[in-house]
């Protein structure tokens, strides 16, 4: 890594064998493979699935451009805003629908300023109040409104640095911002003491103070915008029961790498969420439609949805390659959760319908569909005999 593929996809970083080592590690596929020749006592099939995907998330102007779609994304913007106070006001288009940028962006701008972050105000997705962009979406908020975040956020800090260097008295060149402070080699004083000698003492400044102030509007795109490639190996271990094709999941392991996690709890959030719509797509959900086009699952009555309980706790498992181009070294998450769920937990189906001949390529994977591929692959006699064994009763010849 990074690695250009044939269809020259840049592969910015990461160890895809790792992942996939980590998953089979913490799943134990050999133990699996003992308990499935030892059997279920309640008749039920026992099968482990893996699934390894890439996201190429954070696109930017070149792969918009190359794609010849209408809307092409530049330069993620942000303002930043030292308020008279001493707090710190972030604009930023991008819109919050639950990821927590609310959060994750105060984060970057507190690493670069060092203000606390209940002094750091953020406001989000209004382009009539904040610098114009193409919004959230393609699992690229982090990325471009995290980095343009912290390039508004360092434009700032040098800003203050050239009036703290008035202030102390000292040569603006030697002047730091660390810990919501502007340190030189003989004091300091803080960004409050700073903010307030811009807003309200402008006499104690010197007449070539950069007129733009305490407030600064930046855009950002990382150095190489074709994306960033996030990745991760599910592992999925399942309980089919063939006489009513039941599906319950026993275990599920990810071992993912979204590189720099900012906040690693609401990572943790985003996968769990993401998980739980791949297990409705695996499983669960299907808008079916009747010959004349009608939906037939017009309702949650008829639209499935997994329940908690359907929906194990998965193990996670973060691996943290950095990004070479990007602030921090950030990919995007967003979407990964849902991407490998399908594919590891219908593997996981089929290598528990192995020994019956049975195989699924379709999803959602429903009872019916799991009976029906039972009962095109073996006799029915095969698949009662073992649990009918059990309770004493004979077969037939």
């Amino acid at each position: 890594m990074p690695f250009d593929n044939i269809t020259n996809k840049h592969f910015d970083s990461g160890d895809y064998p790792e992942s996939l080592r980590r998953a089979v590690a913490a799943i134990d596929i050999a133990a699996i493979r003992d308990r499935q020749k030892r059997g279920e006592s309640d008749g039920r099939l026992v099968g482990v699935g893996l699934a390894t995907y890439c996201e190429q998330a954070a696109h930017g102007t070149s792969v918009y451009y190359g794609w010849g779609i209408p809307m092409v994304p530049g330069y993620e913007q942000a303002t930043a805003r030292l308020t008279p106070d001493g707090g710190l006001e972030l604009r930023v288009g991008v819109h919050s629908h639950g990821q927590g940028l609310e959060t994750t962006l105060a984060q970057v701008a507190h690493q670069i300023l060092g203000i606390d972050i209940a002094k750091i105000r953020t406001v989000l997705g209004d382009t009539a109040l904040t610098p114009y962009s193409t919004g959230t979406w393609g699992s690229r908020a982090m990325v471009m409104a995290g980095g343009a975040v912290a390039t508004a956020c360092r434009e700032i800090a040098k800003r203050a640095a050239s009036i703290a260097g008035r202030l102390l008295q000292t040569d603006p060149a030697q002047v730091f911002i660390r810990g919501g402070q502007a340190l030189g080699p003989h004091g300091a004083v803080s960004l409050a003491e700073i903010a307030r000698a811009w807003y309200l003492r402008p006499q104690d400044l010197p007449a070539d103070v950069d007129p733009g102030g305490l407030e600064a509007t930046t855009g950002y795109k990382p150095t190489r915008d074709s994306g960033t490639f996030s990745y991760a190996t599910h592992a999925a271990l399942v309980a089919v029961d063939p006489e009513i094709g039941d599906v319950e999941i026993l275990g599920y392991v990810i071992v993912e790498d979204g590189g720099k996690l900012v906040n690693p709890m609401i990572v943790d959030g985003q996968i769990y969420g993401g998980f739980a719509q791949g297990v409705g797509t695996a499983l669960y959900e299907e808008m079916p439609f009747d010959p004349s086009g009608q939906p037939l699952a017009s309702t949650l009555a008829d639209y499935l949805l997994p329940g908690s309980t359907e929906v194990p706790a998965p193990v996670l498992d973060h691996m943290e390659t950095l990004a070479p181009y990007t602030e921090f070294g950030v990919k995007g998450i967003g979407e990964g959760g849902a991407i490998a769920p399908p594919a590891a937990i219908a593997n996981a189906v089929n290598d528990a319908l192995r020994p019956l001949g049975a195989e699924l390529l379709v999803s959602p994977i429903t009872p019916h569909r799991i009976v029906r591929a039972i009962a095109e692959g073996v006799d029915h006699e095969e698949i009662l005999a073992p649990r009918l064994r059990r309770c004493g009763v004979g077969t037939r010849a």
